[in-house]
Parts: structure tokens; sequence; C-alpha cells
């Protein structure tokens, strides 16, 4: 993933707009994923409709061959362009997978806040919580705590049998938040690898969070409430 400097800006974002249920946009340079229902362009006009019927209005500036720029698009100062790298029309190219493991990224790339409509549904779901969209100040606290939680020794860590963890920065870490009961909870999902759909890159990490049902200490999960500043959970093994 190229980096950028901060005063550079989002000068480009990554942009899916096909035929599946879900389009969406990523601002790279930030951590929320922005997912749309429906995409309809009328004139120079792109109208993008997420699952709550809220329309993004953007500005179509050029639109040939592979490149696309957009001007006027909600959270952004400067125009947009998109530049058509790879073509997966072919669903079995498509589907093939390519691995990410943690020791591929920078120790600063590992934590990852997932925010994401998928996301947002899921926890809406439970009568018994609202969504919370993380803040990174709320995330680093969530990560000392984690951190420090796996390094003590916590005995509490054998609670569900857990095999033994790997180190800290060994794991993937996602986050997600939600309030119940007057408290902040953050559910952190650990991976030291994620098989992901090839060509969606880095950016898959805050689309969803990657669960695994087994797989030994390769995979963990943990939950920190956040009000109290503890972890209340953690396993190995996925769930």
């Amino acid at each position: 993933m190229q980096k950028q400097s901060a005063k550079d800006g989002p000068q480009f974002t990554k942009l899916l707009l096909g035929k599946e249920d879900y389009n969406w946009i990523d601002p790279v340079v930030s951590d929320t994923i922005f997912y749309f229902k429906k995409v309809t362009v009328c004139g120079d006009t792109l109208l993008l409709t997420d699952g709550l019927n809220h329309t993004v209005q953007c500005s179509i500036e050029e639109l040939h061959d592979s490149v696309l720029t957009l001007s006027h698009v909600a959270g952004f100062e400067k125009k947009i362009t998109y530049k058509k790298v790879l073509d997966y029309s072919d669903e079995s190219a498509r589907m093939k997978l390519e691995l990410f493991k943690a020791s591929d990224l920078t120790e600063d790339s590992l934590d990852v806040v997932v925010k994401s409509f998928v996301v947002w549904d899921f926890h809406q779901s439970h009568r018994d919580r609202i969504y919370h969209s993380l803040s990174k100040a709320e995330m680093l606290q969530a990560k000392d705590l984690l951190q420090r939680y796996m390094t003590d020794g916590s005995p509490e860590k054998d609670q569900y049998d857990n095999d033994d963890a790997y180190p800290f920065n060994q794991y993937i870490r996602q986050y997600e938040s939600y309030l119940k009961e007057g408290h902040l909870y953050v559910l952190v999902t650990l991976n030291t690898f994620i098989d992901t759909e090839r060509g969606c890159g880095y950016t898959v990490l805050k689309q969803d969070s990657y669960d695994m049902c087994d797989g030994g200490p390769s995979h963990a999960t943990a939950t920190i409430d956040l009000t109290a500043q503890k972890v209340v959970c953690f396993m190995t093994n996925g769930f």
C-alpha cells in the first residue's frame, strides 16, 4: 500500500462499483468504508444510495477508458481520481484467494477499525446493544488494555482452556464496538493471517471482521469493557 503524507489528503481511494448487492468507496487515509446499495448515473452526476436510503451526490469530472475523476464528494476537499487496475469480470479469477499475513505489515498497520454498513447492521440486529462508531482514541485505549492483558501473564487467559496465544504483534487486530447497558464494549478479532479475495488488498480489513471458528492460536477473539477499563473475555482458536 502506497503511503501518503497527511497533507496530501485522500488523492486516491478504492472504488468498487459492480453488480454485487454492495458497492463501496474506501477513503484509504481514514478508517471508514462507505457502503452503497444503489448506484445511479444521471448525466454528469453520480448518485450513491446507502442501506438507510441516504444518497451521496458526486460530480463526474472525467470518465474515459480506465479513469474516473469525481468532485464534490462528501468528506473530501479535493477531486478524487480512480484508475482501473485489474479486471475481475472473470469469476474464476475473482474467487482466487491471496494470503494476508501480519508479518507482511508494519507494526503501525496491524490495528484496523472496522466501520461499515455490514458491521452496523449486525450490531443493530441485537436488541440489547447499540452500534458505536469507534474513534481512533478509543481504539488506542482498547489496544493498550489488550496488549497489557496478553503480556502480563494473567491467569484469566486460561478460563476457556485456551492454547497459548502468540505475541501481541504477531496478530492483525480488527476492532468494532457497541454500547450495552451504559458500557462501551470493544470486540477485537485477532488473526496471524487472513485469506482474502484477490485484489481486495489492505482495505478488506476494514470491510468486516475476519472470524474463524477453529484454527488454533493463529486466531483469537477478545471483548474489552472500555468503560470498566478491562478485558472481560479472551479466547484463542477463534470462536
